[in-house]
């Protein structure tokens, strides 16, 4: 590249560059989108970033125009930045960093999408399943779900002799109370999943989890039911054979149920990031938020979450909300999340951001935060939910939940989400068992290595040879495809399981 290579300024307010490709001490950067050119000092990986000024000591670092930490140490223009000389300002548990804190004013950070660009996708159509409460499906399937851990194998093995999904979690028994009145409400609500036309419950026979209070709530929903329990049975081989036969009949009572055409406002669309790195806050998130206001201004439902990943971006969540009960609610989980992180008494990142954020170039909680909060676009909170509860509200819905995905993807789902984008710089591979999951990267590489589980590249909204409304047009052509049955990377593959329950207590 002729001696030089390119970089992304966010914001005129940024003392940082995110570099497009890896460079050699003493490589000109140009950043792409200003001109402005800077000597590096150091080698410095694709995706990291590089100091644009001298940044001394306690000093912040700014990126997106938002602080996303605080230099370690003196460093110098041009030089790279990242653990080893910054560090974040949120749950730390292992300094006190308070001295330092960050101005909370909200600022105008709207990641280069503007209300104009919303495209308008109102009069879109597409063909679901209707269920007896009145939810609309994309897909019509009979269910396999596991009430306590110990059920999981049964469960397994039941759904694969009829092919059917499977969700299986490590929760359920030995618990306390509030965890497990959250597991059995993630367990009705999954239920509720318009992507289920029936389904069958398997238990063990003596979890903490109430079967009874499971059976009389479900039934109310109106789908077509059945439990199985091992011990009752009479162990695994039993169970499996007769749990298959039943399955069977399940079928046989929905097989017929036709696809009808719906308007887009019957979405329920889950957004989520994993194995993420700088390249989805510059395209892959921000192509997500041009779909996410689109939808939202055609009247469906979004719903965002993992509230690790608001820390120190939620004063600008705050401020998009409806009302300011919405914002403190928003706030207030944030708060929590992050004293759960302090109390461990370290500095979390490994955690948060993840050893694989990391390398990708994340440094810190406050930068990741900022890149995933363009997931949400321009559009303002219309509700506050928590974990794996439901709403009938439209809009763009808050979801207090945690970031890991076998969680993440779970509240999706039991939330009622009948489709869900899932944003992936690293590759993430994982879906869900019976909600489609379209995958999203800007990285390059990625895309190519990891094809199998890739749905969509931008990666041209980052080298500049593809606009991001063109990439937005794009995957909204595929969210439309896979509601009317196209089949998902991970549908296709099958790495649709391991799920789990959050929950918040110790097993005991």
């Amino acid at each position: 590249m002729n001696g030089y290579c390119f970089a992304i300024k966010v914001s005129p307010k940024d003392n940082v560059a995110t570099l497009l490709h890896a460079t050699k001490a003493g490589r000109k950067v140009t950043l792409s989108n200003t001109g402005e050119e800077v000597i590096t000092t150091e080698d410095c990986p694709s995706g990291h970033k590089i100091a644009l000024e001298d940044v001394k000591k306690g000093q912040f670092v700014f990126k997106y125009g938002e602080v996303i930490g605080y230099a370690t140490e003196d460093i110098s223009k041009g030089s790279h930045v990242h653990v080893h000389n910054m560090a974040s300002l949120r749950g730390r548990g292992d300094e006190d960093v308070h001295s330092l804190q960050r101005n909370t004013q909200p600022s105008t950070v709207s990641h280069g999408v503007a209300k104009e660009e919303v495209i308008d996708i109102s009069l879109r159509t597409f063909m679901g399943y209707r269920r007896a409460d009145g939810s609309v499906g994309v897909r019509n399937y009979v269910g396999v779900v596991s009430t306590v851990a110990c059920a999981n194998e049964a469960a397994i093995r039941i759904a694969a002799e009829q092919g059917c999904p499977c969700f299986t979690h490590q929760q359920g028994c030995s618990q306390t109370k509030p965890d497990i009145d959250k597991v059995l409400e993630v367990l009705i609500n999954l239920a509720k999943n318009p992507n289920l036309g029936a389904l069958l419950y398997v238990y063990l026979g003596c979890e903490s989890v109430p079967i009874s209070k499971l059976e009389e709530e479900v039934a109310k929903i109106g789908k077509p039911l059945a439990f199985i329990c091992i011990q009752e049975e009479g162990g695994l081989s039993k169970t499996v054979l007769l749990g298959s036969a039943m399955v069977g009949l399940l079928k046989t009572r929905i097989e017929g149920i036709k696809r009808e055409e719906f308007s887009v406002s019957e979405l329920k669309v889950g957004l989520k990031c994993g194995s993420s790195d700088t390249t989805q806050g510059l395209s892959a998130n921000v192509v997500i938020g041009m779909v996410t206001d689109s939808l939202v201004r055609a009247g469906a439902s979004v719903v965002i979450g993992e509230t690790t990943e608001f820390i120190g971006a939620e004063h600008i969540a705050a401020k998009n909300a409806q009302t300011e009960e919405i914002g403190q609610e928003i706030i207030s989980s944030v708060i929590r999340m992050e004293d759960r992180a302090k109390a461990v008494g370290v500095d979390m990142r490994g955690g948060q951001p993840t050893r694989g954020n990391i390398e990708g170039g994340l440094t810190t909680i406050e930068e990741k935060s900022l890149g995933a909060l363009a997931k949400a676009g321009t559009s303002r909170y219309s509700a506050f939910i928590d974990y794996g509860s439901r709403t009938d509200r439209s809009g763009l819905i808050f979801m207090d939940s945690p970031g890991r995905e076998p969680e993440m993807l779970t509240g999706l789902a039991a939330s009622g989400c009948n489709l869900i984008l899932f944003s992936t710089g690293r590759g993430a591979p994982q879906g869900f068992p019976f909600v489609p999951v379209i995958k999203i990267t800007g990285n390059s590489k990625t895309a190519k290595l990891l094809s199998e589980h890739i749905d969509i590249s931008v990666s041209g909204v980052i080298d500049g040879t593809e606009l991001p409304e063109s990439a937005a047009r794009r995957l909204i052509e595929k969210v439309f495809k896979v509601a009317d049955g196209s089949k998902t990377k991970a549908e296709v593959c099958g790495y649709s399981n391991s799920m789990n329950i959050y929950v918040r207590g110790p097993v005991i």
